[in-house]
């Protein structure tokens, strides 16, 4: 069995600055604090996991095909900071210093190229994908086994991985029916806003009784027989039949896309260390200290 690892690359790097303190290099002056976060995790993902193959998913500046569909998508978010700009724009520099590729598409987010590059290669035999990221989003595309999420819990040495069964103790229901979910609960870190009056317990109630959206208001509308709503009050129906253009919209914003034009051979991200090239930029970045962690990947890579 193969191991390939995928990057929610920015989703990493925001959960680093904000978990860490800010802290510049002495040699350049520039912040490097979520810089020094993204490699402390990326470090560990390598030594825990032991990836065959590893990609990097990257944003693009443009907008995405939904910001097109809706102009509020994430337009409450406060504008990202400098020094968080300032390492972003980094941060391909630095994922290529590992030896890593990184995969983009105009038009789509980081999570659609996940979700197009997962569901493409979990078809090949004896790969396992682990998708490591700091965002609860890409915990849509966990499949079974054969798709996992590495993720953290508190700061970025709690991690945390989630198979099928751990996305449905955390939640109740299946990963792909995160969508659905959030079709009724909204999202207010993306501005997506679900049916109003439907809560977080009220929509996980519906999403493990009915599954999906559809199958939800294919029993409202059709009643039949009288009844079939089952164990929700006549309010939340109504509610729900008012709104239901609200719930579909938003689950199709919630929902990772699966067919990002991207161009991706396996054996173009097969992993090896560069350990000489990353010495020199952790240098530059002043990261001393992960300087002496590089020293036991190169004993290891001696064995």
């Amino acid at each position: 069995m193969k191991t390939l690892v995928l990057l929610d690359s920015h989703a990493i790097l925001h959960r680093a600055y904000h978990a860490l303190p800010p802290f510049k290099s002495k040699k350049t002056g520039e912040p490097t604090g979520g810089l020094y976060g993204f490699s402390t995790m990326l470090l560990k993902v390598i030594k825990d996991l032991k990836p065959d193959y590893i990609a990097a998913a990257l944003d693009l500046p443009e907008p995405t095909f939904r910001d097109v569909l809706y102009k509020e998508y994430k337009g409450k978010r406060p504008e990202a900071e400098d020094d968080l700009v300032s390492q972003l724009k980094r941060l391909p520099q630095l994922i290529g210093a590992f030896g890593i590729k990184a995969f983009s598409a105009p038009g789509f987010e980081a999570d659609d190229v996940l979700g197009t590059l997962a569901e493409n290669l979990k078809k090949i035999k004896d790969l396992k994908i682990i998708i490591v990221s700091g965002d609860a989003d890409v915990l849509q595309l966990v499949d079974g086994e054969k798709v996992l999420v590495y993720t953290m819990r508190r700061g970025m040495e709690d991690t945390v991985i989630y198979d099928e069964d751990k996305v449905k103790e955390r939640f109740g229901f299946p990963p792909d029916a995160l969508p659905d979910f959030k079709g009724l609960k909204g999202d207010p870190s993306d501005n997506i806003i679900g049916v109003k009056g439907i809560g977080e317990k009220t929509a996980t109630d519906i999403i493990k009784n009915y599954g999906t959206l559809e199958n939800l208001y294919k029993k409202l509308e059709q009643n039949s027989p009288p009844g079939a709503a089952g164990i929700l009050k006549d309010r939340v129906v109504q509610i729900l039949l008012e709104h239901k253009g609200d719930a579909f919209f938003s689950k199709t914003l919630a929902t990772i896309r699966r067919d990002a034009p991207v161009e991706f051979g396996l054996e173009k991200v097969k992993f090896e260390i560069n350990l000489g090239k990353l010495k020199e930029m952790f240098e530059e970045l002043g990261f001393e200290a992960l300087i002496k962690r590089l020293e036991g990947f190169a004993v290891q890579s001696i064995f």
